[in-house]
């Protein structure tokens, strides 16, 4: 996932209203607190147009900054320089390793929006989510539990005209889960969470072309080009 013009172009303008609606519904029961000066992080965010023109505006009143942390520097690069201002701003950080020191207990809201399914061990994962909430801080992430296209990338990687370009890759265990719910909430309470709601709803995004379909896969599934 290192291409942002593709990826803002294909991928971001088909999530952009489900997003929107995952903010609508869920964002009010995370609200806390009065204050104007909270800090928001976005995990995941990609080349930065969600956290800059879907999540900022729902927050914008009540913070003072939201950072968007992705482990691709071409993203951040493109999102630091097409979206930074004085409330935005990007970082290169992989919130699976250990959590840098400035973002310990810095955050009043964490959000995530399709990212976390990549991030094999989601027990560190939550950990170092807890560990950057301030006290009473919440967060709302959605992410797939299973996808078609995934059982698709398979079944293509094991024809062996196609293999050579196509790495090996694991995904998040929820993906062959029989109750991905039911272990996710199990990881969210070992690793501290205490108020916790947590949903499986189907999701399907129409109206995509084939060349958008071909770019999306491109842009968010693994190939080698150098082959």
């Amino acid at each position: 996932m290192n291409k942002p013009d593709l990826y803002s172009t294909h991928v971001t303008p088909h999530s952009i209203e489900y997003y929107k609606s995952i903010l609508d519904k869920y964002l009010p029961k995370i609200r806390h607190g009065n204050n104007n000066n909270k800090s928001a992080l976005d995990i995941g965010c990609g080349p930065g147009r969600v956290t800059h023109d879907v999540i900022l505006p729902y927050v914008k009143q009540e913070i003072d900054e939201i950072i968007g942390v992705d482990i691709s520097v071409p993203m951040i690069e493109h999102a630091q320089k097409t979206y930074a201002n004085d409330q935005v701003n990007f970082k290169v950080v992989n919130a699976a390793e250990p959590v840098p020191e400035d973002f310990v207990e810095r955050f009043d809201y964490i959000f995530s929006f399709m990212t976390l399914q990549w991030i094999l061990d989601q027990w560190s994962l939550f950990s170092n989510i807890l560990k950057m909430l301030k006290p009473n801080g919440s967060f709302l992430v959605t992410y797939i539990a299973k996808s078609k296209m995934t059982d698709i990338y398979n079944e293509v990687r094991n024809i062996e005209v196609y293999s050579p370009y196509i790495p090996y890759r694991r995904y998040a265990p929820f993906h062959n889960s029989e109750d991905p719910q039911q272990e996710l909430t199990s990881i969210l309470r070992d690793t501290g969470f205490e108020d916790i709601h947590c949903e499986v709803n189907p999701v399907r995004f129409d109206n995509y072309s084939r060349s958008e379909i071909e770019s999306n896969t491109i842009t968010i599934y693994p190939l080698n080009e150098s082959q």
